[in-house]
């Protein structure tokens, strides 16, 4: 396959690298995209938690005077853990909107903050945030210590147990719907988070990820043993892959489905065969060198494949080596586009920067297609045109494909760095950009 920014460039004359070395750029690489999916798991936990006014510090302070910083809790609980200088956590927050926003005091939602000590476990303070509610009620409730200072007896286990139908709270006096509707979204916010911990997806296996195993299987046979030797088994299996996998099922790897997994969990309870050929996807050219989704089982590969026999080798277009190296760019720019929009949530369409929606007939977009026929088009003329020069997603497959002991620290490995440093740069500011633009 012909290499892209992206991916690594051994030159022929590059001196060969030791066996460590090879081992420590492999690590590099498959570090550099682990992190990348970290810095977009950890903003859209954080965004979930902490929502468009996050708990600052100094709120949580006026509690737990010794907490030196707050950091994301990624489970179902959805809070702040309170960490001392020692980064020994104390205690923890909670806020109450979003998730409760639905439920309405006297004429408004209430965000309010419960901060939880960590030794008694049980709330440490409380206070009201802000609320859409009456002004002067929110005034009254704030001002009343007995309903204030009434949460201090309830642990975590024991809110969400919390009886409010039963009177097992008393409402403040002139106040008592702006009063009960916080009781009712704590106790809510609480519930909400213990109920969604509780609930576990069963493991579904179906036919659909048998089959899916069964692909990775035999493109495992025909590109590492003996049968690699069988071109017509080689037609004859990616014939059916293209079929089944693209006209089917769709179960297509594609950006918009990484980006959704990075944003949100890898569904491998629901999906096992499609998760297993993601893995598969990633790590065989990274372990062995070889491109199998590439090269044996994406159906648009296939396609371009097949159609670039028509036409003979000496009706082939010569691409000069600049236009070349400058259409190689194209894909890695498409990712940064991706980048853009997983983080500053632009109204695109990811599916739509791709060619494989195509193939979803009943669903396609229009410029999934455009994209489809103009790489088929041109792979009539340049073998493969799409797959060097057009697809982001093999181009990540080609970043972390290893080339053992001739590889070498190159441009793609910078390029790497750069995406990096940009994913951290939006993970930390990605919403002072949104506002900056008005969205």
């Amino acid at each position: 396959m012909t290499e892209l920014p992206l991916a690594a460039e051994p030159p022929h004359s590059a001196r060969p690298v030791s066996h460590l070395k090879s081992i420590a750029l492999k690590t590099y690489r498959m570090s550099v995209l682990v992190l990348i999916v970290f810095l977009i798991r950890d903003y859209y936990v954080r965004t979930r938690v902490q929502g468009k006014s996050p708990i600052e510090l100094q709120e949580v302070q006026s509690f737990l005077p010794q907490a030196h910083s707050l950091k994301i809790d990624h489970s179902d609980r959805m809070g702040l853990f309170i960490l001392d200088q020692n980064q020994k956590q104390i205690g923890y927050a909670i806020r109450t909107s979003p998730i409760a926003d639905e439920i309405i005091g006297y004429c408004g939602p209430s965000d309010t903050l419960l901060v939880f000590d960590e030794t008694t476990e049980k709330v440490i303070g409380l206070s009201i945030r802000s609320s859409g509610d009456t002004t002067s009620h929110v005034k009254d409730v704030r001002n009343n210590q007995y309903f204030m200072n009434l949460w201090k007896q309830y642990s975590w286990d024991e809110l969400a147990k919390l009886d409010l139908q039963h009177g097992e709270i008393e409402g403040v006096s002139g106040a008592t719907m702006t009063s009960m509707g916080i009781a009712h979204t704590i106790a809510f916010r609480v519930q909400y988070s213990n109920e969604k911990s509780q609930i576990v997806q069963p493991f579904q296996f179906q036919m659909k990820d048998a089959i899916l195993i069964l692909f990775c299987a035999g493109a495992y046979l025909i590109t590492f043993t003996r049968l690699k030797h069988y071109h017509w088994l080689r037609n004859l299996f990616k014939a059916t892959a293209f079929v089944y996998l693209g006209f089917l099922s769709g179960d297509l790897l594609a950006e918009s489905l990484f980006a959704g997994w990075a944003k949100y969990s890898i569904p491998w309870r629901q999906s096992f065969g499609l998760v297993v050929l993601a893995v598969l996807a990633i790590f065989i050219p990274w372990a062995t060198r070889r491109n199998l989704y590439c090269q044996s089982i994406c159906p648009h590969g296939t396609a371009q494949e097949f159609l670039g026999r028509i036409v003979p080798a000496k009706r082939k277009w010569k691409i000069r080596p600049d236009v070349k190296k400058a259409l190689r760019w194209i894909p890695v720019l498409l990712l940064v586009v991706v980048l853009t929009v997983i983080f500053i949530d632009l109204p695109i369409d990811l599916a739509e920067l791709e060619a494989f929606d195509a193939y979803l007939l009943a669903s396609a977009g229009i410029a999934s297609i455009l994209i489809a026929i103009i790489g088929l088009f041109a792979s009539l003329f340049v073998p493969q045109a799409y797959c060097h020069y057009g697809c982001p997603t093999g181009t990540i497959f080609d970043f972390v494909r290893s080339h053992g002991r001739a590889d070498r620290f190159g441009k793609g490995d910078y390029v790497a760095m750069l995406f990096l440093a940009m994913a951290l740069a939006f993970n930390q500011y990605a919403e002072l950009i949104k506002q900056s633009l008005f969205l």
